[in-house]
């Protein structure tokens, strides 16, 4: 193996690591996923009171 090889092998770790922690640093996407949590919890919500509607009706009949 020869020294650009090497050099090569040790670099990609490193420049991985520093990629990595660039990407910690964004937390712009943090607004949005506040909006779909909100909205997921919403369909949930509406999810759980559709289901026991239909659970009373199955009762029912």
């Amino acid at each position: 193996m020869n020294w650009a090889n090497l050099l090569i092998l040790l670099l990609c770790p490193l420049m991985m690591l520093f990629c990595m922690r660039g990407h910690k640093h964004h937390n712009h996407h943090n607004h949005h996923d506040h909006h779909s949590i909100k909205e997921l919890q919403d369909q949930i919500t509406k999810l759980q009171a559709d289901n026991e509607q239909l659970k009373k009706q199955l009762k029912s009949k």
